[in-house]
């Protein structure tokens, strides 16, 4: 897993927002999806508050605010798109898609492909 790294307020909605897109890509929400995405919060504090902020937001708004993330901020929100992406042992060709495209956006299939994969 890579290193815990700090996100601000904005950075946690985006993550949300971008999860929840993850989560409804296949238009099945599998529980265990669902329990990935509760310990994602639980693992990065996200408030009630920034879950709603996150839940509200506008996908290509929240791609923005990952586009403007560090390095390794960008790395680790691929790893938590990847674990919600595991989580149903079904990797669907939706999810894969819209990981590819999320990763594209922002560039961090080439910041993955330098550092050796998402682990």
């Amino acid at each position: 897993m890579p290193t815990k790294v700090e996100f601000n307020e904005s950075q946690k909605a985006a993550i949300v927002s971008l999860l929840i897109e993850m989560i409804n890509a296949d238009h099945v929400v599998d529980p265990s999806e669902c329990a990935v995405f509760d310990m994602i919060c639980v693992e990065y504090g996200i408030s009630d508050d920034i879950f709603n902020l996150g839940r509200s937001l506008n996908s290509m708004v929240a791609v923005d605010i990952m586009k403007r993330m560090s390095d390794m901020q960008k790395i680790v929100t691929a790893h938590l798109l990847t674990r919600v992406i595991d989580a149903d042992a079904c990797d669907d060709d939706k999810e894969i898609q819209l990981f590819n495209i999320i990763c594209r956006a922002v560039g961090v299939d080439v910041l993955i492909d330098a550092k050796g994969g998402v682990e």
